[in-house]
């Protein structure tokens, strides 16, 4: 399928009313268990007019918005002819940045857009945005993804970025890393909780056919395991956290630990910046990650 992406298109904004009970849901799904994503009373002892949401809740109120971009073939990333297995896109960056907070009740308008799309190392790559505001039009959340539809591969070469694209993590003062061993049904709980129901996330013959060792977690999971080691680190209010960016570098599976890690690599005008990773077995699952925390 030959097209010519419409690189700067902004797609029909769509409005996505949050309810308690999903955000309740959404952070048991990722293991967020502090009472303000709860129960009313303990968010409103922080200042929160209701149940406050995890940071990485934007996968949710996003996820209908961004797959409008995605899953339009004028993107080039969708046959409509082959359906699902025409959507070979390969999310390998992240990049989110927090401005005011989500809670139980918040109408939230998110705006997606196509930011950039090519060829790099015979793949195709496409660049997503997006940009969600409140109902009294502040800002909420703004976010940028990158993805790759791979293509031939040279040996030993990785066809999502040019080399040496990872920020460097320069090791400083360590957070405390928090460790998590998913059980075998965290995928289930996750794709129920965010709505990404992708079938390599569910179904174990199908991820194996796919040169997969199986079933492999959510990448967004992964992402949400190192905002919450952050997010404790600096007391557990999400208010803390204004941005995180990383690359996914391979995939990760339940049952056995992940290790979210990350070290102060500077401080500034009361901003602290963190790099940090993501790891299983001693491998990075997510890499050169970056964070901007301002604590309280």
């Amino acid at each position: 399928m030959s097209v010519d992406p419409p690189v700067g298109r902004r797609w029909p904004e769509h409005e996505y009313e949050v309810g308690r009970e999903k955000v309740r849901e959404y952070a048991a799904a990722i293991g967020a268990d502090a009472a303000i994503h709860r129960e009313h009373d303990a968010a409103r002892e922080l200042g929160y007019p209701a149940v406050v949401a995890p940071p990485t809740f934007a996968a949710v109120y996003v996820a209908v918005p961004l797959a409008s971009v995605m899953f339009d073939p004028a993107v080039g990333v969708y046959d409509p002819e082959v359906g699902l297995a025409g959507y070979r896109l390969v999310l390998r960056t992240q990049d989110w940045e927090w401005h005011e907070p989500v809670c139980s009740g918040d109408r939230i308008v998110t705006v997606a857009s196509l930011e950039d799309a090519g060829e790099r190392d015979g793949s195709q790559f496409r660049v997503f945005g997006t940009e969600s505001r409140n109902a009294s039009g502040e800002l909420v959340c703004r976010g940028r993804y990158e993805g790759v539809v791979p293509g031939a591969r040279r040996q030993g070469s990785d066809p999502s970025l040019p080399k040496g694209s990872d920020p460097v993590a320069t090791h400083g003062e360590p957070i405390e890393p928090l460790r998590v061993t998913p059980d075998r049904y965290a995928p289930v709980r996750y794709a129920g909780a965010s709505g990404d129901f992708t079938p390599f996330h569910l179904d174990a013959d199908l991820a194996r056919a796919l040169g997969l060792p199986g079933v492999i977690l959510h990448g967004l999971y992964t992402y949400a395991q190192l905002a919450r080691a952050i997010v404790g680190a600096y007391g557990g209010d999400p208010r803390v956290l204004r941005r995180l960016s990383g690359r996914f570098r391979r995939p990760a599976v339940p049952e056995r630990e992940l290790v979210a890690a990350a070290w102060v690599t500077g401080e500034d005008g009361g901003e602290v910046t963190l790099s940090g990773e993501v790891s299983q077995d001693g491998e990075a699952v997510i890499a050169g990650a970056v964070a901007t925390v301002r604590p309280k």
